[in-house]
């Protein structure tokens, strides 16, 4: 051992970096205690009635609808994909192809055995479509019917008084709606209840994301936010129709 090296170590004590480095590591705790929960837009189109139980447990429970998602629904509900005007689709193919691919799966079978063409869609497809857009619009009933348990949200995390206003300034054009709505969540619990004993940091979050999409969860969980699916969250609740 060199001389500097010796030095080295006489002035950590003699402690390893292994050592040092589990001295400054800091435990931390996270405990959630659900009270407002964000659900994203499949949630309103296939389980409106899951929706509207969690509803009727307010004040328990605080629905918190990113803006994103109303845009999503009245997209939805004219039978179209919510996007940015250059992206909307502009034939009825690419309309009924963009509601399949936001609204869920349907019959493989069926879908390869009627391809998509410009001159004719499939009779599926428009009924798939046309199904999503009556969800759609019934969620968008609900959403706006002045329940106290609803309250819409921007990206930024600002609760608004009134759903009227969907139209949101500098959100970035290359963020995806999901991104968005993660976004959404996130802003809602950026000032989490803290505290440290005995060296363990205890985080108190009151923020759960809900929503069916794998991608969504996965990204969900890589920022410390709860997230569950809707079914989950019903049964762990305790609630019921």
């Amino acid at each position: 051992m060199s001389a500097d090296e010796g030095r080295a170590t006489d002035a950590t004590g003699g402690l390893s970096r292994c050592d040092i480095l589990s001295q400054s590591t800091i435990a931390v705790s996270i405990e959630v205690h659900p009270r407002f929960l964000v659900p994203d837009t499949n949630c309103f189109v296939d389980y409106l009635p899951a929706i509207e139980v969690i509803a009727k447990a307010h004040p328990l429970y605080q629905l918190m609808v990113p803006i994103i998602v109303i845009n999503e629904l009245e997209g939805l509900s004219k039978g179209i994909r919510h996007q940015s005007p250059k992206h909307q689709p502009t034939t009825s193919v690419s309309i009924a192809e963009a509601t399949l691919r936001t609204a869920g799966p349907i019959d493989s079978t069926v879908a390869s055995a009627t391809p998509f063409s410009n001159s004719a869609v499939s009779t599926a497809s428009l009924q798939h479509a046309a199904k999503v857009a009556d969800a759609s619009k019934k969620a968008l009933q609900f959403i706006k019917a002045r329940n106290p348990a609803v309250k819409c949200v921007t990206t930024k995390g600002s609760i608004l008084k009134t759903s009227s206003f969907t139209v949101e300034d500098d959100v970035g054009e290359l963020k995806s709606n999901d991104d968005r709505i993660l976004e959404t969540a996130l802003n809602l619990c950026r000032n989490p209840v803290q505290e440290t004993r005995a060296g363990t940091r205890y985080v108190t979050l009151h923020v759960v994301l809900l929503t069916t999409d794998r991608n969504l969860r996965v990204k969900a969980i890589s920022n410390d936010l709860p997230v569950r699916e809707l079914a989950d969250f019903i049964k762990w609740a305790g609630l019921s129709a």
